[in-house]
């Protein structure tokens, strides 16, 4: 067989697929009417949360690993020579397979790999619906927040309204006072001076029949004694 890749491993068979599907749908055209279409931006995995994944997935298949010569061992026999591998190797990797095991068959091959397809589809499919559990309880959680605060303006915004009228009745009664502040002069003048001038007649009168009384008074005592 041909020399080894350097630093080939089984990981790096996924991400490379990763990486691979992800160039193309870069270098493939954008779609005109599609971009017009749809607006909403899709989130993008960070690389390293892909390989994490990767390697979380490559584990539990290796712990998960089928007894005897199956799927995993032919793969990563398969891409020791090349992460692109030729029909010919794929011929010459199972010819030695069968020289090791000769039960062994292109079915029992396919079965293991659907094993394997099924044991991470599974995975991945509870490992996404708790995502989406959390992600929803999360959103449901930011929605009683904004509800919350959404109450909460509503009622100080009310509560500034009738804040707003008691102030703008408060103003105009200030001004009713201010105005009747005013006129109290005019209010109790008329009637003050109407007072003045009996109290001064009243003055007048009594001083001209003091007046009067002091006249007699002397003349009797200047004439009757």
């Amino acid at each position: 067989m041909a020399e080894k890749d350097k630093g080939f491993s089984f990981k790096s068979l996924f991400i490379r697929d990763a990486e691979t599907d992800t160039q193309e749908k870069q270098t493939q055209e954008p779609d005109p009417v599609s971009n017009k279409i749809s607006q909403t931006p899709v989130a993008i995995p960070e690389q390293s949360l892909v390989e994490d994944f990767v390697q979380r997935l490559q584990n539990l298949i290796n712990q998960n690993n089928q007894p005897g010569f199956d799927f995993l061992e032919f793969t990563e026999s398969l891409f020791e020579e090349k992460q692109n591998p030729s029909p010919e190797i794929y011929k010459t990797v199972f010819r030695i397979a069968q020289k090791m095991d000769k039960s062994l068959t292109p079915k029992r091959l396919l079965d293991s790999a659907m094993y394997y397809k099924d044991l991470v589809q599974q995975t991945a499919e509870t490992e996404v619906s708790k995502g989406e559990s959390k992600k929803q309880g999360l959103l449901s959680e930011k929605d009683a927040e904004r509800n919350g605060l959404d109450a909460n303006i509503r009622d100080t915004r009310t509560k500034i309204q009738q804040l707003t009228r008691q102030i703008q009745e408060l103003q105009s009664h200030d001004v009713d006072l201010s105005n009747q502040l005013l006129a109290i002069d005019q209010k109790y003048g008329s009637q003050l001076m109407d007072i003045d001038r009996k109290i001064s007649a009243i003055r007048n009168a009594k001083e001209q029949v003091l007046v009067s009384i002091v006249d007699v008074e002397a003349g009797i005592k200047m004439n009757l004694s």
